[in-house]
Order: C-alpha cells, then sequence, then structure tokens
C-alpha cells in the first residue's frame, strides 16, 4: 500500500454540529427511569433512540423528507456534558448496527479505499454469514455518491470514536468515586 492512501483522514471532514439549546426533563410517573431529551438551536427535538443507539429527530407535521429518519449523536465536552449533537448522515438508517461497525473499523478516507478494503476481505473470509454481511455491506456503499459516503464514514466514525472516549471518561469518574479501602483484601488465613 502506497503512503498517499493515508495523506488525509476522516477527522478532517466536517459535521453538522448543533448546539443544545435546552436540556428537556420529562415528567413521567409511570417511567421515571425515561431519557433525558434535547431541544437543539435549529428547533430539533430529541427524546427517544434507535436500536444503534442514535437519537432519533421527533417528527413534526412539516417534515421535508419522512421517508427517512434523522439521526443525532451527542457531542461531549472534556467534562462528559452533552454540548451538542452531531446530525448523522441520511443514509446511516440504510445500514444495521454490525455494518456501521464494520464500516467505522475499515473507514480511512475515501469511499473507494473503503470498498476496495472490503472486497479485499471478502476474498479470504471463510465465514459465510460474515461473507454475506460485508458484500451486503460493499454493496449498499457503492450505490452511495462518493461524497456522501465519505460524510456517511465520517459520522460513523466521530460517533463510535466519541462513545469510546465517553464511556472511558465514565469508567474512569465511577473509579474516582470507589473509596481506595473496598479493594480487595488478600485473607491472611488460608
Amino acid at each position: 500500500m502506497e503512503n498517499s492512501r493515508y495523506a488525509n483522514t476522516l477527522e478532517q471532514e466536517p459535521g453538522i454540529v448543533l448546539d443544545v439549546q435546552q436540556v428537556i426533563r420529562p415528567v413521567d410517573l409511570h417511567d421515571p427511569q425515561r431519557a433525558v431529551g434535547y431541544l437543539l438551536a435549529d428547533g430539533t427535538v430529541l427524546c427517544e433512540k434507535d436500536e444503534n443507539d442514535f437519537y432519533l429527530a421527533a417528527a413534526t407535521e412539516g417534515d421535508a423528507h419522512p421517508q427517512f429518519q434523522v439521526c443525532y449523536e451527542p457531542v461531549w465536552d472534556e467534562d462528559g456534558e452533552v454540548t451538542g449533537f452531531r446530525q448523522m448522515s441520511q443514509h446511516l438508517s440504510t445500514f444495521p448496527g454490525e455494518e456501521q461497525k464494520l464500516i467505522y473499523q475499515y473507514a480511512m478516507n475515501t469511499k473507494e479505499n473503503l470498498l476496495d478494503d472490503l472486497g479485499q476481505l471478502l476474498r479470504v473470509m471463510k465465514n459465510p454469514e460474515l461473507h454475506q454481511r460485508i458484500a451486503g455491506t460493499r454493496d449498499k456503499l457503492s450505490r452511495i455518491p462518493d461524497r456522501e459516503c465519505v460524510r456517511l464514514m465520517a459520522d460513523i466514525r466521530a460517533a463510535y470514536k466519541g462513545r469510546h472516549l465517553e464511556s472511558i471518561r465514565q469508567r474512569q469518574k465511577m473509579a474516582q468515586k470507589s473509596p481506595a479501602g473496598r479493594r480487595r483484601k488478600r485473607s491472611i488465613e488460608r
């Protein structure tokens, strides 16, 4: 592989990030565990999540694109506070969670490179179920225009990377909260 293949990365691809205007704390006596919602700067309301843990925009009567659901991913600051939401590519809902993870793992910078890498993976994949998943993902990606595919890859990469960093941040907070004296002590009597 030539070095120019790695010249640019998906981190250089700008996303659409909307600021949080207001946090919506639901008052539901029947479901106290209901998630917090958000009102974004453009008036979008986010209250529910899909099966892949992306926030869904609440539908309104004047929706211009009712055929697909717009998804959003939180953007966190260093303290773990949600400061905004990244509007995900309209093509995201085409890919189930396992296919999104596959794209996250192999997406580097261009549609051509991703399709090439998935093609090479297909040549060596022996597991029929994984082979079918990779082939299906590759086929769907090939039908997306180049610019929109790069946006999809960048959005997926940013979302999964952000989730990973937030997970680490939460585990660090939990470790700091637990008292040092709670560590298991070896018993001297054995």
